[in-house]
């Protein structure tokens, strides 16, 4: 039997993240803004039975005018299933202000809700502009997460590749963010990769190291990659997520 500690925390955090906040994962037009991104893990065999409980918990949030926009995306691979709903906040003074929609939606759907979930993890993550290109129209991304040991170092690194990347008009450029609040176990950093779909995988393309090769000579390019490999952990210093977009989970703003 869950404690009453943990059956809050579940219950607070999907309250919070199962909508709300300005759908995310992509460049947007203001620089400075945050992402709030929550990770539910969904029970084995639960995994219909929570996708249409949080149909119809958006169906109640989209009767309210505060019902917010939010991405949802769901793991390729790995273990079990788990969904990370995105939003976006513009700073933290946002929290301060009552979501209506939720407030009156929640009481009504958490019982519909909670059995299905597993766990549920919610952190933060500013987007860093300047290391950053522009992305529209993918349904598929990879995150590529690093935990760093000299930070100074390695945003020296990522500023002189990204700098060297964007003025090469390297399409693919992806987009960074800064954990906030994260302890010694957690990633840093992160960047996330944007694919159209399943079959731009198959794409040959140009990766960031022939990038800055061809840009600015082999020897500029193997003295960044070893500061940038220098600047990581030695433990767990970095992995990979890949996601698909959910459409019918999201909220997206429309055009």
């Amino acid at each position: 039997m869950k404690s009453t500690m943990t059956k809050l925390t579940l219950t607070l955090s999907a309250c919070v993240l199962l909508g709300g906040g300005t759908a995310a994962l992509a460049q947007e037009e203001n620089d400075s803004y945050m992402l709030q991104i929550t990770e539910v893990g969904v029970k084995i065999g639960h995994d219909s039975a929570f996708r249409e409980a949080v149909k119809d918990y958006h169906a109640c949030l989209e009767e309210h005018e505060d019902a917010g926009t939010w991405s949802t995306w769901s793991n390729v691979g790995g273990e079990g299933r788990q969904y990370h709903f995105v939003s976006r906040m513009d700073n933290w003074a946002e929290m301060d202000s009552p979501w209506e929609a939720g407030k009156a939606c929640w009481p009504e759907h958490e019982e519909h809700l909670t059995p299905h979930v597993e766990s549920v993890s919610t952190h933060y993550a500013r987007h860093m502009a300047d290391w950053s290109g522009e992305a529209e129209g993918y349904t598929v991304v990879r995150l590529h997460h690093f935990r760093v040991d000299d930070n100074s170092d390695f945003r020296d690194a990522v500023s002189a590749i990204t700098g060297i990347m964007k003025e090469a008009e390297y399409e693919h450029l992806g987009t960074w963010y800064q954990n906030i609040g994260n302890d010694s176990t957690e990633p840093d950093y992160f960047v996330v990769a944007h694919y159209d779909n399943f079959a731009a995988l198959d794409e040959d393309r140009a990766g960031p190291y022939d990038t800055v090769v061809k840009a600015a000579g082999e020897e500029r390019a193997d003295e960044l990659w070893e500061q940038f490999g220098d600047a990581l952990r030695d433990d767990w210093e970095y992995f990979t997520d890949m996601l698909r977009r959910e459409d019918e989970l999201s909220r997206l703003e429309e055009d």
